[in-house]
């Protein structure tokens, strides 16, 4: 999330030093824009770790990744980072997963996430993998009161991350995916999970974000550093909504649960409510999100505009507006959603190769570019349009099929 406009002073606190590579954000927010960088289908991990690391000074501290196809001996089970504060809340809480304290079933043992040297070189948490899988559908009612598997799998989730915020959180937990966080530099994030030793599995999507973000509830940077993900929903975001406080009441109105506290969160969780618990179409979809001025109504005919009016006229849907400079890239399982806001304040790039399968977006073009040479592919770009939604669909090879709104 981004003011890239605004000349930030230094920022410090009473009896507290300057911002440093260690600080988890306790010390405000620091200058910076976000650095976003995307890529679906035929994927290369170094030459878009490489391009997105040329963003760099946009995003200050506060970087992640996420990696789509990277278990795929085990894509069937949901494979669950973990974060804690230290080892001795470890200890305590890891008890939970284990066991099947939470409701779900533990596969195989418990795995360090990061390099052990990471813990000598940086000050970060304790972070270990699990890889989990539902219960039965009797036990799944009896705990839960449904037979979703998903809808169970992220109540636990959600549960688990509300209960203790501060000390513990789940912050990746799909199928076959995972989100690698830190409060450092992309480098240092690289560096810290050792994420080149992920290039050869079969990746079908790369979301990379750097910088924390500018509205940060009080549990601190680790818990709104992007990729945010619940299950295999995620988000990279780039600004900051004034249309805030109305996406947070729309997903009240929703029952749809917060676990992050910010506007970055409420897209995603916007989007997922959108495409996938109400399987709008992706035009519908744009219409809420991104609603019309005026004079466009006039560009859509009859039909389409009482479809529309009925949508934004919705007390709850009205409130999911995205208002205010911004531009993401959202997953919802198989589908990747883009977007800008509707005045066109934040930019959006986006580029698809000459073959036609991979698609990249940026922050800035130049990361389009850098990536394709690196990956010897031939790219054409185009800043996306405001107000309007980009959309694709892969299979699980990573081979795009559905396409929407697109204008290269």
């Amino acid at each position: 999330m981004t003011i890239e406009s605004f000349d930030w002073p230094d920022v410090t606190v009473p009896d507290s030093g300057p911002i440093t590579r260690a600080d988890c954000g306790s010390n405000g927010v620091g200058p910076g824009a976000c650095g976003l960088y995307a890529a679906i289908g035929d994927v290369h991990l170094q030459a878009s770790l490489e391009a997105a690391k040329t963003m760099q000074e946009r995003g200050t501290f506060g970087a992640g990744v996420l990696l789509r196809g990277i278990y795929p001996k085990r894509a069937n089970y949901y494979a669950f980072h973990v974060m804690y504060r230290n080892r001795d809340v470890a200890k305590e809480l890891e008890p939970l997963l284990e066991e099947g304290k939470l409701g779900l079933r533990h596969f195989g043992e418990m795995e360090p996430l990061v390099v052990p040297e990471a813990y000598r070189k940086y000050d970060i948490p304790e972070m270990r993998r699990y890889f989990m899988s539902a219960p039965t559908t009797d036990e799944m009612m009896r705990k839960q009161h449904t037979t979703d598997e998903k809808v169970y799998v992220r109540r636990v989730v959600e549960s688990f991350n509300n209960k203790y915020m501060g000390d513990a959180r789940i912050f990746s937990s799909g199928k076959n995916m995972g989100v690698f966080i830190t409060a450092m530099e992309l480098a240092d994030t690289i560096e810290i999970f050792d994420l080149l030793q992920y290039e050869d599995r079969p990746l079908t999507a790369i979301m990379i974000h750097m910088r924390w973000p500018t509205s940060i509830v009080g549990t601190g940077v680790w818990w709104g550093a992007h990729p945010i993900s619940i299950l295999n929903s995620a988000i990279v975001h780039n600004g900051d909504l004034s249309s805030a406080p109305s996406n947070r009441l729309g997903l009240m109105g929703a029952h749809v649960a917060r676990c992050v506290g910010t506007d970055s969160e409420a897209i995603l969780l916007e989007v997922d409510d959108l495409v996938g618990s109400r399987s709008f179409d992706y035009q519908q979809t744009e219409w809420v999100m991104c609603q019309k001025f005026p004079k466009e109504l006039n560009s859509l005919s009859d039909v389409e505009q009482d479809a529309y009016e009925t949508f934004v006229s919705d007390p709850i849907l009205a409130r999911y507006k995205m208002s205010g400079p911004s531009s993401f890239i959202a997953m919802v399982d198989n589908k990747i959603i883009a977007g800008r806001d509707r005045d066109g304040l934040r930019q959006l790039w986006m580029g698809r190769s000459d073959d036609g399968s991979t698609i990249i977006w940026g922050s800035e073009e130049k990361v389009i570019y850098q990536a394709a040479w690196i990956a010897g592919k031939n790219f054409k770009s185009v800043n996306c349009e405001p107000g309007r939604l980009v959309a694709y669909e892969l299979n699980d090879n990573g081979v795009i099929e559905g396409v929407f709104g697109e204008t290269l």
